[in-house]
């Protein structure tokens, strides 16, 4: 094992990913009920959201999700929030975990996949968290979103990292 020491850069990156972690758990430790948003939040501060997205149909989780489904717009918009914090949680937690971890690795190939398949097991530890929730119900789907989110957070920065490099060379 090589002598290897985070940079304070590396450190603050490893803490969000984990300040995000502990959001996700706390958040998956509540009831549905103590998690809602109700019309009046939703037309008071995400009314920009729900003019966008009050005329969507989305197949998720094996059905259609749409205003008239579930429960008006408050409700879709509520349903598209839900899953844009489950896609942006996981980003934030692959991006920040593989720019902490990634000069660790000899290879370069092992810490973008060993971050991801760790924000897999971690999404789907989340899912079964949930499922020891009263009245949360967890989902394959969920993780499957919450893996996508990862992914696009660490290719991301594999081609931020690139590019930079090819423009420090010029």
């Amino acid at each position: 094992m090589r002598n290897f020491k985070f940079t304070t850069r590396e450190k603050v990156y490893l803490l969000i990913a984990l300040l995000v972690l502990i959001m996700l758990f706390i958040s998956s430790s509540m009831t549905y009920q103590q998690q809602e948003m109700k019309p009046g939040f939703i037309n008071t501060h995400l009314h920009f959201i729900e003019e966008i997205v009050g005329n969507w149909n989305i197949y998720y989780g094996g059905r259609w999700h749409n205003a008239e489904l579930d429960g008006g717009t408050a409700g879709m918009t509520q349903f598209v929030v839900r899953k844009m914090a489950h896609f942006g949680s996981y980003f934030l937690v692959g991006m920040f975990g593989f720019l902490g971890l990634r000069r660790i690795f000899k290879l370069k190939w092992v810490a973008p996949v060993l971050t991801w398949f760790g924000a897999i097991a971690l999404a789907a530890f989340d899912e079964y968290h949930q499922y020891l929730t009263g009245d949360r119900t967890p989902s394959v789907h969920d993780v499957m979103l919450d893996a996508s989110g990862a992914l696009c957070g660490i290719v991301l920065c594999i081609i931020v990292i690139f590019i930079r490099k090819k423009l420090q060379k010029k």
